[in-house]
């Protein structure tokens, strides 16, 4: 990722991209290339306390000045009410992302390169300045500005004594304040403690108009440096004391550089082009790999939650396509277990006290597309995690067949899932503006029962592969029913599509065109015929298309409503009225090929727009979902899990697979 002086040459270019770096264990550092930050969730360290749930911005920015032959050069931007000031985007030449971010500030004959980055499993963010030329001795002032709070927050005015400062030696000092402590060290310079507060800075891409971003932050100071070309200072962020050596600093940046290029190696996708590159680097910032027992799969950026249905949709892109396969083993071992401990019903997230929340239908059909996903793909699976496996998607298929009264949820004789409620937490598009269910739903749901049908149709293949021919019978005998049943109860002659959904107590068929019966089609086992599928597909491309994903609604439909513009309620009504989700054109394309497999060439085609995304936004990182129609914005995570999962395991699996 290379971005040049075109790219970052007016306040608007450079506060557009936003560069993102982590630990891998749940801190991490984010902001936008020019360092002005424009969402709330920004910052340079922003950790998660192990009590918490939530994560906090400790470290909100550094403020950059040089002096040179008594003339003050302020590197830094800030957005405020009235203005930008400074203006050091002026300064900014290049910026490059890989291995990791970095600037290069250019002020006549001085230049001056910033990187930063995280040393993986360590709870700290380094900045290292080196200055690459200059024709005498300049001073650089660092200033940090300090934020402790949640990072949906915002401090709504400045304060007189919220915070106090301590100097733990002469290169570091430790800031106290709002229920948080972090620190701040240097390898060289000298302190001057001059607390100063920053007020009204604006955080204009915040999606939330109903809650002002404005935001206040406290610096207590900052320390000098008089520096030559050549000489090298790294500034450490944290939130404990930490003291390294330069020796030691320059030994974990060469760590961080070389893991990655080692995420590279250990891809299983050829990564031929940079764009691949940097959607396989990214794939890097959603996992949490520490060896302990947690969920290791995050929902994005800035939003960093964990749920079970994007972790379920989204593994085998982040975790098979990258060649991460014991991750993968352990995050399916980590919702196993909670499914087990709930009776096989597979909850959809944890709430603030730590129980589990009971949401979506599909959640354990989803578990058993990623538990294939992974067996099919990682033949080498001990013989235990098979088994371990197997055993589950067996217990999760029985207990939908049963009934699940947590989710609503009953098998009907026919073998359809039914959903017995009207709750819009029960499926995917669950949203709520103000009274109004954005998409009312009830009964059969077709993106629900083409996951049950699958579901089915695993069972079958895993109790034949554990010799229970008995079970094996009974899942091959409801998968058989079940398709007949689909066929019959969804299938549209008028429109050659699928019904959204049926209720068989008011025999109301809804033939609202959406996008859910894509998942008919792409699934790897489909109860659709041949014919009947690329009718789906075909559909689906001529109605709900866009270039970054599958829009929501038909746009002919008089409640489409293809931009999040508005008030909150208009807002939330478009994200399934109309605007267009990523993870659904991975399963369009991979639909698509498995009707059209010699169309490689159109594959690539739906693919490529994203190149020039990586390039917006969080650099690297695919958006969670778009505007349905021009100029196609993108909104939600920055970073989206089922997002960037979705678009890695179609090159893995459907592009560039045998190639």
């Amino acid at each position: 990722m290379y971005l040049g002086k075109a790219d970052v040459n007016t306040y608007d270019k450079g506060a557009g991209r936003e560069f993102l770096v982590s630990n891998g264990r749940g801190s991490y550092g984010f902001s936008t290339v020019i360092g002005a930050n424009t969402r709330r969730e920004h910052g340079l360290l922003v950790v998660r306390p192990e009590s918490e749930r939530q994560h906090s911005v400790l470290v909100s920015k550094i403020e950059e000045t040089i002096f040179d032959r008594n003339k003050k050069y302020q590197l830094s931007t800030n957005r405020y009410k009235d203005l930008v000031y400074p203006d050091g985007y002026r300064y900014l030449q290049e910026y490059q992302g890989n291995p990791f971010p970095s600037i290069l500030f250019v002020i006549h004959s001085i230049l001056l390169k910033k990187s930063i980055f995280m040393p993986h499993g360590k709870e700290c963010t380094v900045i290292k300045y080196e200055l690459l030329a200059a024709p005498d001795k300049v001073r650089l002032d660092l200033r940090p500005l300090f934020a402790h709070r949640l990072s949906d927050t915002v401090c709504p005015e400045s304060g007189k004594s919220e915070f106090s400062v301590s100097s733990d030696d002469a290169h570091s000092i430790s800031v106290k304040g709002r229920g948080h402590a972090s620190c701040c060290s240097a390898t060289a310079g000298t302190w001057s403690l001059k607390p100063l507060w920053f007020e009204n800075l604006i955080y204009e891409q915040d999606d939330r108009p109903e809650s002002a971003g404005v935001d206040h932050l406290w610096s207590p100071g900052f320390i000098s440096n008089e520096i030559s070309e050549g000489d090298v200072v790294y500034v450490v962020l944290s939130e404990k004391p930490q003291s390294f050596t330069l020796k030691e600093l320059a030994a974990m940046e060469k760590e961080t550089a070389e893991r990655f290029e080692n995420i590279l190696e250990q891809a299983n996708i050829p990564a031929l082009n940079s764009a691949e590159q940097d959607m396989i680097v990214s794939s890097y910032h959603l996992v949490d790999d520490r060896p302990e027992s947690i969920a290791p799969i995050y929902t994005g950026y800035p939003s960093v939650d964990t749920k079970a249905r994007d972790t379920f949709i989204s593994l085998p892109g982040l975790l098979l396509a990258t060649g991460r396969e014991e991750v993968a083993a352990k995050t399916l071992k980590y919702w196993l277990e909670i499914a087990e401990k709930n009776g096989w019903v597979m909850p959809e997230k944890f709430a603030d006290d730590g129980s589990c929340e009971f949401g979506c239908i599909d959640n354990g059909l989803w578990f058993v597309y990623a538990a294939d996903k992974y067996l099919s793909h990682h033949k080498e699976a001990s013989a235990q995690d098979r088994a371990a496996f197997a055993r589950a998607i067996k217990e999760i298929v029985e207990k939908y067949i049963s009934g699940a009264a947590e989710l609503d949820a009953v098998c009907d004789a026919n073998m359809l899932l039914r959903m017995t409620s009207a709750h819009p937490s029960r499926y995917w598009m669950n949203a709520v503006a103000g009274d109004e269910v954005v998409v009312p739903r009830k009964g059969y749901l077709v993106e629900v029962n083409a996951l049950w049908y699958n579901a089915l149709k695993c069972a079958e293949k895993y109790a034949l592969e554990c010799g229970c021919a008995d079970s094996a019978k009974k899942f091959g005998e409801a998968a058989e029913k079940c398709a007949k049943s689909f066929n019959d109860t969804f299938w549209s002659f008028d429109m050659k599509g699928l019904y959204d959904s049926v209720d068989p107590e008011t025999f109301k068929n809804d033939g609202t065109i959406r996008p859910n019966q894509i998942l008919a089609a792409s699934l790897p086992f489909s109860p659709l015929s041949p014919d009947a599928a690329q009718n789906v597909v075909r559909l689906c491309w001529n109605e709900l298309y866009t270039t970054y994903g599958l829009r929501t609604l038909d746009p002919r439909h008089d409640k489409f409503k293809g931009r999040s513009e508005g008030r909150l309620d208009q807002r939330l009504k478009a994200r399934y009225r109309g605007m267009a989700w990523t993870w659904l054109l991975g399963q369009f394309i991979t639909a698509y090929l498995k009707n059209n497999p010699s169309r490689k060439d159109l594959g690539w085609v739906f693919i490529r727009p994203f190149n020039s995304h990586l390039r917006h936004g969080c650099l690297g990182g695919v958006a969670e979902l778009f505007d349905g129609m021009m100029p196609y914005r993108p909104h939600g995570d920055v970073l989206s899990a089922v997002s960037l999962g979705e678009l890695l395991r179609v090159l893995h699996e459907n592009l560039e697979a045998g190639e």
